[in-house]
């Protein structure tokens, strides 16, 4: 039954699974596109080709031989220019009678492809879950640690900067100190050798 649903999933979302691709049933469009419900329902003429079509379909496959609901449910459809709607399903039923279809195979058939529907549901929903959590729920886990990661990169980085003004303030003392001491020794070292110079000069001088 999940493999069921996941190939009915698999046409809206990405779903991991290695196996071939089955056409056995028809796509399921993205149900985030579905219309917006008012007052708890959805018009049939609103839900768009594309679930009309899936259902459609899915009708197709499992349609039960001679008249039954689903030819009885194109006919009304195809009648949907005649304003009264008592008038339509007479009509229709009309039509579906002479080839056999009374009001007891009208409504067990119809309760056949509800059922049918119900199994689809389900098989479609056993799977919803595991693409939320795969497509919707690790997504917003991922967005939440790369979240995370900038908040420790730009605590990372305004550390860094702050370093980068310690060290240039270090940097400029150290300069300061290093430029003072040298004047400094080179000043020293030029007294010392006139120094010497003197008494070598001195020495030579007075003793003899």
């Amino acid at each position: 039954m999940a493999s069921i649903g996941k190939k009915i999933l698999s046409a809206f979302v990405e779903v991991s699974d290695n196996s071939k691709p089955v056409t056995e049933k028809p796509a399921v469009p993205d149900p985030a596109s579905f219309p917006v419900v008012k007052d708890g329902h959805a018009p049939w003429h609103d839900t768009g080709d594309k679930f009309r079509d899936y259902f459609d379909r899915l009708f197709k496959e499992a349609n039960i031989p001679g008249p039954d609901y689903f030819e009885f449910s194109k006919m009304i459809e195809a009648m949907q220019s005649i304003p009264d709607e008592r008038a339509r399903y007479c009509a229709a039923f009309a039509g579906l009678q002479v080839q056999g279809l009374d009001r007891q195979r009208l409504l067990s058939t119809a309760n056949e492809y509800q059922q049918i529907l119900d199994t689809d549901a389900e098989n479609f929903l056993s799977t919803v879950s595991v693409a939320l959590e795969e497509k919707v729920h690790a997504r917003k886990q991922e967005v939440a640690a790369a979240t995370e990661r900038i908040q420790q990169l730009t605590q990372e980085i305004s550390n860094l900067q702050q370093k980068i003004v310690s060290l240039d303030a270090e940097v400029r003392e150290n300069e300061q100190k290093i430029e003072s001491n040298t004047g400094g020794y080179k000043k020293a070292l030029d007294t010392m050798q006139k120094r010497i110079q003197h008494d070598v000069e001195k020495i030579k001088q007075y003793l003899s």
